[in-house]
């Protein structure tokens, strides 16, 4: 397993370290999409808490999540060797299907504006951990949950800014404490243990 961490990402993970992305995706008329997969599965009837919605603005993908919950299982700063995702999280897969690679990349945020982006070259084999390619963020918390942007350049995902573009991934979110925690996602992910790290559940992103 080749496990490659960015020294230089590790002050910035702790403290957050975001800037504003702009315009989130929903005031661009982007589609808030629902999270509508659930491990372990949801009750009938029951409402999806979390959104997302995705836009193209010049040379960066936009995302926005809304999540709605009247609890919080975060932490305002994480100490060291703690990752956000252990704790409530927003996180997004993504991939150029025309990169010509398989790698992918992962983009989590925090309730607290914490933040980690991995590229992954191959599931739990060979990926590089706490890099930041540009990738900002930013997140508040509301009234009735929290919300978090991100704007990740294109180019961070494989693009050359000549050659299209079709960008495929799944949305997630991890919600509760160790002994209730609901892992959601956009599109559906094979039933079992839950994982996120399964490619083959990638679907295009922009549009219906």
């Amino acid at each position: 397993m080749t496990k490659r961490w960015s020294a230089a990402c590790g002050a910035l993970l702790l403290s957050g370290c975001s800037a504003l992305p702009g315009p989130d995706p929903a005031s661009t008329g982007a589609r808030a999409r629902s999270l509508e997969f659930s491990n372990p599965p949801r009750m009938q009837g029951m409402p999806c808490p979390v959104t997302a919605s995705f836009a193209v603005a010049g040379d960066s993908l936009q995302v926005h999540f809304k999540v709605v919950s009247t609890t919080l299982s975060a932490k305002p700063q994480l100490a060291a060797g703690e990752y956000p995702y252990e704790y409530d999280v927003v996180e997004l897969f993504v991939r150029n299907a025309k990169s010509g690679t398989p790698a992918y990349h992962e983009f989590e945020v925090s309730p607290y504006d914490q933040s980690l982006q991995v590229d992954v070259f191959e599931p739990r084999q060979e990926y590089y951990f706490g890099v930041r390619n540009g990738f900002t963020h930013s997140a508040r918390i509301t009234r009735d949950g929290w919300e978090a942007d991100m704007n990740i350049p294109l180019a961070t995902i494989g693009w050359d800014g000549k050659r299209p573009v079709q960008l495929v991934g799944n949305a997630y979110a991890a919600l509760g404490d160790a002994g209730h925690r609901v892992y959601w996602s956009l599109f559906e992910l094979p039933a079992g243990k839950p994982d996120f790290h399964v490619p083959s559940a990638f679907r295009p992103l922009l549009g219906d």
